[in-house]
């Protein structure tokens, strides 16, 4: 999709282009804040999530929303949402999975929604995950959109023990992502390596060791991708790559759907919801059907 700027969008830009040769350590610093807040754009309403009980859980000193339907006694499965998006984004798979006899466990990453949190990032999703799914218990799946996709595949590479899991529209490019975050906003490619380099420190962890191709030899959980052809914030083609990297995974296209109505799609919804309860296989085994290697664009 052509990239549209708005006046303010470029005037930052001109600004940060303009620092980013001038004062170029300030502008690294300035683009790994940028590239850690996530924007706070749509909220949910009063009435999104009244029908489920509201708690939090602490995760290094922040408070995470999180809200649950169901009995206790049943089995979970585990909403994750996406960059810049909230819990609410996901209601949609809720009573499909409560018909299956689940019970469901939605949350704010942090930094989002009600969420407490300023910066975050792909190793800080993955690690709130992990703490919600234990704080929960007998978490049996889960469903992640966008890039909750790729941090879930983190959270499994890292021990979360999970049967099954859903990639809804999730990213398998993460150094490709950056740079196309580095050219919407202007800045040259030493500041981008030095971005790159400021949240390596960070997290304690290089980029290269989360991409999907590293971490396809710890992820052994059932996995299935559904993916809309028509997905304009992320192509078909990086679904299809996450799905031929995830050794078994299926993949289900859709069309029309785009990035943001595939969640309120019934048929997607059902569809999540049956391969998480094993009444369906769905589609077939995505690297019977991708070329290898599987295009990223």
């Amino acid at each position: 999709m052509p990239a549209t700027f708005s006046l303010p969008q470029i005037s930052t830009n001109v600004r940060f282009a303009a620092s980013s040769l001038i004062f170029p350590e300030l502008a690294s610093a300035w683009a790994e804040r940028l590239f850690l807040t996530p924007p706070r754009q749509g909220a949910m309403s009063a009435l999104d999530l009244i029908d489920a009980r509201s708690s939090f859980v602490e995760h290094k000193g922040r408070h995470i929303a999180t809200w649950r339907w169901g009995s206790l006694d049943s089995p979970a499965v585990l909403l994750v949402h996406g960059w810049g998006g909230y819990a609410a984004q996901l209601r949609g798979f809720v009573f499909p999975l409560l018909r299956a006899g689940y019970r469901v466990i939605a949350y704010d990453q942090p930094a989002h929604g009600v969420s407490e949190g300023r910066l975050t990032g792909l190793p800080d999703l993955a690690d709130v995950m992990a703490e919600v799914s234990w704080h929960h218990g007998e978490v049996r799946g889960v469903i992640a959109h966008s890039l909750g996709g790729a941090a879930l595949a983190l959270a499994v590479a890292r021990g979360l023990r999970v049967e099954s899991i859903v990639a809804v529209s999730p990213p398998s490019d993460l150094v490709g992502y950056s740079r196309r975050f580095a050219r919407w906003h202007w800045f040259p490619e030493p500041v981008r390596r030095a971005m790159q380099a400021a949240i390596e420190d960070r997290y304690g962890v290089r980029w290269e060791e989360l991409e999907l191709s590293r971490l396809a030899p710890k992820l052994g959980a059932r996995a299935l991708v559904i993916h809309d052809r028509d997905d304009r914030v992320v192509p078909w083609t990086q679904g299809a790559s996450f799905a031929h990297q995830w050794p078994g995974a299926r993949l289900l296209s859709t069309d029309g759907l785009g990035h943001r109505r595939i969640l309120e799609d019934e048929g997607v919804t059902h569809a999540a919801a049956d391969f998480i309860s094993g009444r369906s296989a769905v589609a077939n085994v995505a690297s019977a059907t991708m070329p290898v290697p599987s295009p990223l664009y």
